[in-house]
């Protein structure tokens, strides 16, 4: 899946949260996921629009709102405090990756603004805990849906002054500025801020190229999440989910002169590189001799660097290059009895599977079979 981000009314964690969380179909499912990420006093809920979704954010009970950070004390934290309490979550790896290098982009732009070394940089806004259940959530969300590629609109910032810990500052604000530098942004006839530093964070670190009106092959599904602020017009961030009708590479060879446990390990340097798949035929070749014909399935704009990867780990001295189309469902992922289960839909068909290695890791913490671990799933 590819995502397209429309922000003409800028952008914000809760949002982006919102929006993104309107793509699926079990939005309550979803929430109490995100419940179970055991971010500390935090608890969400969405309130259903007839086009989108409202994302809701409460901290030890209380729901977060525009203001509430002006006008009472909060505890900064410093980043290490941030990203420690990322750390602890029970988010996948992969999340608290992405979360705390978003943490990072802030984290920059505030030294950069303030003029202090980035480990003395104090958070007040974007440190409280609904900016890091925002970031959190969003990295989840997009690993969720198994997102390829992210497009997104120039930003509108607003316009004005906005108040914040240190006093009041123009639109956008220093460090928002800071993080949207090569970004494409406007400012409007709208006098407030429509772009947090939270928001401009996740965009600028997930996204793959800023366009304006961006040819979108093959739209999906389209989520909608609503802002806190209420405006003449809608405060919404919408979201399109779409496929990209394009074609692939296939690079192949044929190997005579290579074992099956060095063909395996190509094969495997390979698709940990990111290839879309790798597979590895026996085949009989000229005057009988066995051999192994290695194919790569690529992005187009990667054909060069598995073509290196396959001189470098084969015997081969040359490669085939094909260019054919595909047909793909779309794929997401959701966890059950700690099993991480691939759902995938579309031209009429709906498919789970649940990942082996997970399954594996059930059976040997149980001490049972393989199938029974399977059994336990499927009830």
């Amino acid at each position: 899946m590819n995502i397209y981000f429309e922000c003409n009314m800028g952008a914000s964690g809760d949002m982006l949260a919102g929006a993104l969380l309107s793509l699926f179909d079990n939005k309550e499912g979803v929430i109490n996921e995100l419940n179970s990420l055991n971010i500390p006093n935090t608890s969400f809920s969405c309130t259903k629009k007839e086009d989108g979704v409202k994302f809701n954010v409460k901290v030890n009970g209380e729901e977060e709102t525009p203001d509430s950070h002006h006008h009472h004390h909060h505890h900064g934290r410093h980043l290490d405090e941030v990203l420690s309490i990322i750390d602890n979550t029970s988010a996948p790896d992969k999340v608290k990756e992405d979360a705390k290098a978003i943490y990072s982009i802030i984290a920059q732009a505030e030294s950069k603004a303030h003029g202090v070394p980035v480990g003395e940089v104090h958070f007040h806004e974007v440190g409280m805990l609904d900016a890091i259940a925002d970031v959190t959530v969003s990295a989840y969300l997009i690993n969720k849906l198994n997102v390829n590629k992210i497009i997104t609109s120039p930003v509108n910032v607003g316009n004005g002054t906005v108040h914040c810990a240190h006093g009041e500052m123009p639109v956008p604000a220093p460090a928002t500025a800071n993080i949207l530098t090569g970004v494409p942004y406007y400012k409007s006839d709208i006098n407030t801020e429509l772009c947090t530093p939270t928001g401009a964070a996740i965009l600028k670190y997930f996204t793959n190229s800023f366009e304006n009106e961006p040819k979108l092959d093959s739209v999906k599904k389209i989520g909608v999440g609503y802002g806190t602020k209420e405006f003449k017009r809608a405060n919404i961030l919408r979201v399109f989910a779409y496929e990209e009708n394009e074609s692939i590479t296939e690079l192949s060879c044929n190997i005579d002169d290579i074992t099956g446990e060095e063909a395996a390990f190509a094969a495997e340097r390979i698709m940990q590189s990111g290839a879309l798949d790798c597979f590895i035929t026996p085949i009989i070749m000229k005057k009988g001799r066995p051999a192994y014909m290695l194919t790569v399935l690529c992005k187009n704009d990667d054909c060069d660097k598995f073509a290196k990867l396959i001189f470098k780990h084969t015997t081969t001295i040359g490669l085939r290059k094909y260019m054919p189309s595909r047909y793909t469902l779309e794929r997401e992922f959701t966890e059950n009895s700690g099993v991480s289960v691939k759902r995938s839909e579309g031209y009429g068909a709906i498919k789970e599977k649940a990942e082996f290695e997970d399954i594996k890791a059930l059976a040997l913490k149980e001490d049972i079979s393989i199938f029974e671990a399977k059994k336990r799933l499927k009830k």
